[in-house]
């Protein structure tokens, strides 16, 4: 019964396709960034470089209005965004520098190596310590190497903050539908033996050394930050790096990517579900569905249109 009923929303619901958008979102959508898998559901995969993914979302919230969006972050994160969200004028008031803000970075990087180690023990053992001290901190670390030069060149705005932040100016409900740290550790460390942690060790080693390819998604020696983000902003890296992933370590793969991709679905699935009211509405000739935006790390774009569309 439900079921007829949301596809009786879905005929009657004035939610125009995607071809309709701003012509500001049409980049997106040509390169395969901004997908609509069913009529009343949006999903964007977004990069977490530069600023282009803060301003796809932003854009396409105000422009399709949505009643709810689904956001890539855990819930104890969201009232942290918002309160930074909040602060962000004042600390430009007082005068902060972006090149200031960057130059902590490698400082909160070492700092916090301790605290995650302590974490990752905690939480799962030996397995989610070398989780935590080698794959956490070290896209910590690696983000912090190149923060300085980000800021000058190509300064980022978190495009979860920014979907959080037009999500509020709308009036909109934030679904976070990410994990804890806590949780995510100890669901690595559990799908990981230590046969896999040590088959994991000696790719990387072999990547390093170059007898390996290394994860298409980061940055090539010599290349401009600009190439890295039009390179990043690209489907078919986003399908390498999975790729890469599920050759390289497939636990480890499993779940980073494919757990979470069955997360964000269900959250989006959830709503639809939870949404009778305004599909009888829509029966009945008085509105529309439940419109939904999803903004998800590019590499959960597949994953995420493909169980939907399922």
């Amino acid at each position: 019964m439900l079921t007829a009923k949301i596809a009786l929303c879905h005929a009657l619901s004035p939610i125009a396709p995607i071809s309709a958008l701003p012509p500001q979102l049409q980049q997106a959508v040509d390169k395969g960034l901004l997908v609509q898998p069913r009529p009343n559901i949006y999903v964007l995969g977004t990069v977490h470089i530069g600023s282009e993914s803060a301003k796809e979302v932003s854009l396409l919230l105000d422009a399709v209005r949505p009643q709810t969006v689904v956001v890539e972050v855990s819930p104890s994160r969201v009232q942290l965004i918002r309160r930074r969200n909040k602060s962000k004028v004042k600390g430009v008031k007082q005068g902060r520098s972006l090149q200031d803000t960057s130059s902590n970075q490698l400082q909160v990087a070492f700092a916090s190596l301790p605290a995650l180690a302590q974490r990752g023990w905690s939480t799962g053992g030996l397995g989610g310590l070398v989780f935590s001290t080698t794959i956490i901190w070290g896209s910590l670390l690696r983000r912090s190497l190149t923060a300085n030069e980000e800021a000058v060149v190509l300064p980022r705005t978190d495009e979860f903050a920014a979907a959080i932040e037009a999500a509020d100016a709308i009036g909109a409900t934030v679904v976070a539908s990410d994990i804890e740290i806590d949780q995510l550790m100890g669901a690595v460390a559990r799908s990981m033996t230590p046969r896999d942690w040590v088959s994991l060790g000696i790719n990387i080693a072999k990547e390093t050394v170059g007898l390996h390819e290394v994860d298409p998604v980061h940055r090539r020696r010599n290349e401009s930050l600009i190439d890295w983000e039009e390179r990043r902003r690209n489907r078919a890296t986003a399908r390498a790096s999975k790729k890469h992933g599920d050759q390289t370590a497939p636990c480890l793969s499993r779940a980073l990517v494919d757990d979470r991709d069955d997360r964000f679905a269900e959250s989006c699935l959830r709503i639809l579900q939870l949404s009778e009211d305004i599909i009888y509405e829509a029966a009945e000739g008085k509105g529309g569905g439940n419109i939904i935006v999803c903004v998800v790390g590019l590499v959960h774009l597949d994953g995420v249109i493909q169980r939907l569309k399922n």
